[in-house]
């Protein structure tokens, strides 16, 4: 048996073995911006591209002396996927290495022609079909492995599929200079029509609203993108995504008001949303305002939730809710709040009106309540999860609190994804 020192071969043979491997595009920058090395496949660069010097058009944004420590997925305007990987070696930046474009689901007929006029591309048309028809297929689990495969090929380091994704989202943030949040792939998911389809995501959704859990966000799984695009409007791509965020926002509103936010208000931020919506003409900036509604309601309803109790408390509720899958004590609580766990219990027991373990074992129970009805996570696992070490104890304490078992709410409550 021959044994190869991979960290022999060159940055070229290295990206003919990715393309060959996994048929896809491969580019290779230097951190000066030249192009060293270029292996397309048969689809060539997009046509909407043609002509346009304004890096808004660039489907990247890419600066050549950008370094990550991690693969990037970038996602275009027009939701082709690349991921970007820095290359280092000895302790030198060599350059980027581009792996793409892909698609992680086909466009149809009618979504090509709305994004050919919405960008007036009509002597185009027949160029960008083809090339979206030609662009390959891949998802967004298969993409992860294929970062981890090529950074483990160029960086001799193995990564997990975890790390991944969640850079994913958050090297989204530091594209949109006017949003500085997490970004939450929501918007991407709402792009392709996942708010209409996905009635689990929906609720999901909504739960965050009406609860105000704005931490709940910012980790907010990335929800498997749709095949099928449900078209409300015929002429324009851009149109048809706008209706279904007045959707979301129309929806998303009227959770906040469940959860105790004034109609007043909810509906003042209603109107502003859909008049901002109307002004916008680029398909990221309807993702980032998608992003914007979420946060806002969540917010304003977190906020009139805290309002209830003193600072000292609030800080208490969301200590718990930060830990809610660690094992919290009285003790825990008590120290982060540098009282006496004493004092802590009677200022508890006065304003939310229940001890703070009664609280803590209430707020296991909600998380469960919400795993049960938005996943398909196995009710042992969630017993797990929150810390339960007795199964049987678990279910014990949440019929107690919900009246029954976990197994019958989510028989009543869990909604199935539509396959």
């Amino acid at each position: 048996m021959v044994h190869i020192n991979i960290t022999n071969y060159s940055i070229e043979d290295k990206c003919t073995l990715l393309k060959e491997t996994f048929d896809l595009s491969i580019f290779f920058v230097n951190p000066e911006g030249k192009l060293i090395h270029e292996d397309q496949t048969g689809h060539g660069p997009n046509p909407l591209y043609e002509n346009r010097k304004d890096k808004l058009f660039n489907p990247l944004s890419l600066k050549p002396s950008e370094e990550f420590s991690f693969p990037v997925i970038k996602k275009s305007v027009f939701s082709e996927k690349v991921v970007l990987i820095s290359v280092i070696q000895d302790e030198v930046f060599q350059g980027s290495l581009l792996i793409g474009p892909s698609l992680p689901f086909p466009l149809s007929e009618g979504v090509i022609s709305g994004i050919v006029n919405d960008w007036e591309a009509f002597f185009y048309q027949e160029k960008v079909l083809q090339y979206f028809k030609n662009l390959p297929i891949i998802g967004t689990d298969k993409l992860v492995n294929i970062s981890i495969f090529a950074n483990l090929l160029f960086n001799n380091e193995l990564l997990s599929p975890q790390s991944v994704v969640m850079t994913e989202i958050a090297e989204a943030t530091v594209d949109n200079e006017k949003n500085q949040q997490i970004d939450l792939a929501v918007s991407e998911n709402l792009q392709s029509n996942v708010f209409h389809h996905d009635h689990l995501f929906e609720k999901r959704i909504l739960y965050i609203i009406r609860e105000g859990r704005v931490e709940d966000l910012k980790v907010f799984p990335i929800v498997k993108e749709e095949e099928d695009y449900n078209l409300l409007s015929k002429t324009s791509y851009l149109r048809s995504i706008k209706y279904h965020i007045i959707t979301l926002i129309t929806l998303v509103s009227r959770a906040s008001i469940e959860g105790g936010l004034h109609e007043e208000i909810a509906f003042s931020l209603h109107d502003k949303f859909i008049l901002q919506l109307e002004e916008l003409n680029r398909l990221d900036d309807i993702r980032s305002l998608a992003k914007d509604v979420l946060y806002t309601y969540a917010e304003k309803v977190k906020q009139v939730k805290d309002e209830r109790f003193s600072r000292t408390i609030t800080l208490c509720r969301d200590y718990i809710f930060r830990h809610i899958y660690e094992e919290i004590s009285h003790d825990d609580i008590a120290n982060k709040v540098d009282l006496n766990p004493k004092y802590l219990s009677r200022l508890f027991k006065k304003e939310v009106g229940m001890t703070v373990n009664e609280y803590i074992q209430q707020a296991k129970i909600d998380e469960a309540k919400k795993l049960l009805a938005y996943s398909k996570t196995p009710i042992s696992e969630i017993c797990s999860l929150l810390n339960y070490n007795d199964q049987s104890y678990f279910t014990k304490v949440f019929k107690k609190g919900v009246g029954i078992t976990p197994k019958q709410y989510r028989e009543r409550h869990h909604l199935h994804e539509k396959k």
